[in-house]
């Protein structure tokens, strides 16, 4: 479902340096600083050890109050996070995109290419260096129906939180070009998740967890994205952004359309299916 592989291009180390230092020229009094290179920050072959070091120098400059990259479990090393620890005078956050916490999804249904003892002990790693973990998880995986996926999201979400992330992330699938998702998708055999589903998800995992829990998701409201009828989407998505960004739940409770039966009703059927 992931449409990195078509945007895929190598970037010198040079180049990565100009690009964040005018980026951190253009900004101004920021406290939350996001480094996202569309992979891993601690892998190798994207971003060397040396770019890297130069990176932390930089960003010892300014006054970050937190600092996130991303990475794949393999390469949270004790190394690699006591060094970054070390070099950056900011509390630091590692996201990782664990997407489900079924195996079985994750392998079969997604391609991840790693295992929940591989992304819980990445978490341990991280704790242990002092470092913070958001998990990425993922509403609607392909080959899921709709109640499937609400359950399998509000199931990750809480065992995400149990391991020890401290912050989640729902990412609704979004179709992107070049992908099987949207090979499926234009045959008619997968759907993006509806917005309901999304407020379910978000509604339920804050009931269980005491971390904080967002989603802004992408291309809302529209055939590829999450979305609901033409009359509420905006709306929902607008009140999805406020809660991830306040954590009330009064943004998301009490919203309603008329096609929320309908969502009600596609869940109920499909429970009735199994």
């Amino acid at each position: 479902m992931c449409g990195y592989s078509e945007m895929e291009r190598r970037s010198s180390p040079s180049s990565i340096i100009k690009t964040l230092s005018r980026a951190l020229e253009e900004l101004s009094e920021v406290e939350y600083l996001k480094i996202f290179n569309s992979g891993s920050f601690f892998d190798e072959r994207q971003i060397p050890a040396g770019t890297r070091a130069e990176i932390y120098r930089m960003l010892r400059s300014r006054s970050f109050r937190r600092v996130q990259v991303e990475s794949r479990p393999e390469f949270l090393t004790e190394e690699v996070l006591e060094e970054a620890v070390a070099e950056i005078d900011a509390e630091l956050e590692v996201g990782i995109g664990l997407e489900s916490a079924s195996d079985y999804v994750r392998e079969v249904f997604v391609n991840k290419g790693f295992s929940l003892s591989e992304f819980e002990d990445a978490v341990r790693r991280c704790r242990e260096a002092g470092v913070r973990v958001k998990a990425y998880l993922l509403v609607k995986p392909p080959f899921m129906s709709e109640a499937e996926a609400v359950e399998d999201a509000v199931e990750s979400g809480v065992t995400a939180a149990r391991l020890g992330a401290e912050r989640l992330s729902y990412n609704p699938v979004c179709i992107h070009r070049g992908t099987l998702v949207e090979r499926l998708f234009l045959r008619g055999e997968y759907s993006p998740p509806w917005l309901w589903s999304v407020v379910e998800v978000l509604r339920r995992v804050k009931g269980r967890v005491r971390i904080p829990v967002v989603c802004h998701p992408s291309g809302a409201g529209t055939r590829r994205g999450a979305s609901n009828c033409r009359r509420c989407s905006a709306r929902v998505a607008q009140a999805i952004r406020r809660f991830s960004a306040t954590q009330e739940m009064s943004w998301i409770e009490g919203l309603e359309c008329s096609c929320r039966e309908r969502w009600r009703l596609e869940l109920r059927s499909e429970v009735l299916a199994r």
